[in-house]
């Protein structure tokens, strides 16, 4: 019986695939040492000189540091808790099911364009030196994504569909650099397809358009705007640090903007939807300075539909 037992678990356990899918699993919850996490340990770092710099500038904000970042209570309680739990659930379900069926960037990419030579006949078009290129590319990326961030996310809000299943997001009341992946799973399987097609459509267009290698410039393998942007202050976004950027706002999110756009008060609703760059909000009326704002308290005022209700939307 034992030896049975032993053989079951050397056959189950120790089988090659299911090996290859427990290390996949792993390497979903390495976010601290993942350059292309937004809680990348350097990311998180590279906030404390600026929190303590800004609070000797400004005293009057009465941030605690040590209250904040170095008191259990703030990282778990009845808030992060739910943090944490759908940042398990959705990397599961990233191993589980969207990795196997979904296409890759590149594959999108490639598809795009054949299609567009179908369409119109060889490309390779536009000739440029090849750092422009990249440089051309890394920065048309970023318009894109950023653009793309902005508008689902004013979709969110705008359709009662899709707020059923924002609000999870919505409804922390603690705010920290772990809130950003609390989103539902049908908002996470949302968010990887608006990256996967705007990746792959926008490599595709290049493909076609310029004649040699596409690709973007990158720091630690990311592309070199997007690490600047996690670089700088992104993860004081989900905190309680409420740091503005003055005349910058009318160009940069500011983590004030941000915290803003969590705020219980009513005043602050449907406002300050964007990731990076504030002109998306401005275009669509959305903008508001954090200058002479405070906010007293996050989250929403009603509690998110349970799990049964938003199913039952699904298929009404």
């Amino acid at each position: 019986m034992i030896y049975l037992a032993y053989e079951y678990f050397f056959f189950f356990f120790m089988n090659s695939e299911y090996l290859a899918w427990i290390n996949q699993l792993a390497e979903q919850f390495n976010w601290l040492i993942n350059p292309a996490s937004r809680i990348y340990w350097l990311y998180l770092l590279a906030s404390m000189p600026v929190v303590i710099i800004y609070t000797k500038i400004k005293p009057q904000n009465n941030i605690n540091i040590s209250g904040i970042f170095f008191n259990p209570k703030y990282w778990w309680n009845r808030s992060t808790k739910h943090d944490y739990f759908w940042m398990a659930c959705n990397q599961v379900l990233l191993v589980l099911i969207l990795t196997p069926i979904v296409w890759d960037q590149l594959s999108v990419a490639i598809n795009i364009n054949r299609a567009l030579i179908n369409f119109f006949g060889m490309g390779d078009l536009i000739s440029l030196p090849h750092l422009s290129l990249i440089f051309l590319f890394s920065f048309s990326l970023f318009i894109l994504e950023d653009f793309s961030r902005f508008f689902v996310h004013w979709l969110y809000h705008k359709v009662p569909f899709l707020w059923r299943f924002h609000a999870i997001h919505h409804s922390a009341t603690t705010l920290t650099p772990f809130t950003l992946y609390r989103v539902h799973s049908i908002e996470f399987l949302i968010n990887n397809l608006r990256w996967l097609f705007v990746t792959g459509i926008t490599s595709g267009i290049f493909m076609y358009l310029f004649s040699g290698k596409i690709t973007v410039i990158e720091i630690l393998g990311v592309n070199i705007f997007n690490f600047t942007f996690n670089l700088v202050l992104s993860n004081l976004r989900h905190s309680h640090i409420y740091i503005g950027f003055g005349r910058l706002e009318k160009l940069f999110i500011s983590p004030a903007q941000h915290q803003i756009h969590h705020s219980l008060d009513e005043k602050h609703f449907n406002r300050n939807f964007g990731s990076c760059l504030a002109i998306w909000d401005r275009l669509f009326k959305s903008w508001l300075s954090s200058k002479d704002e405070s906010i007293l308290r996050f989250g929403i005022s009603k509690k998110p539909p349970k799990l049964s209700g938003q199913l039952r939307a699904i298929l009404n």
